[in-house]
């Protein structure tokens, strides 16, 4: 659970600035961008509210790797 909350914040995090520029550039106000942003981040942090340890820049791999291969995740 955590690495799906872990990387579809990041996944909508990155969304978000897609829909940023192409919002900016039609000349809209980025409101769908800010919302995407919102719920990555709240994603985001609810992965950290449930994994014991701090995150790392390491852990996005892991969690890649963990949810490509259908392995579970490590307990706690």
């Amino acid at each position: 659970m955590i690495d799906f909350l872990l990387l579809g914040g990041v996944a909508l995090c990155v969304l978000s600035l897609i829909y940023a520029v192409v919002q900016l550039l039609q000349a809209q106000p980025p409101r769908a961008a800010m919302i995407t942003l919102i719920l990555g981040i709240v994603a985001i942090f609810a992965a950290a509210y449930l994994q014991p340890e701090p995150f790392k820049l390491q852990d996005i791999g892991a969690a890649w790797d963990r949810v490509a291969s259908g392995a579970p995740a490590p307990a706690p």
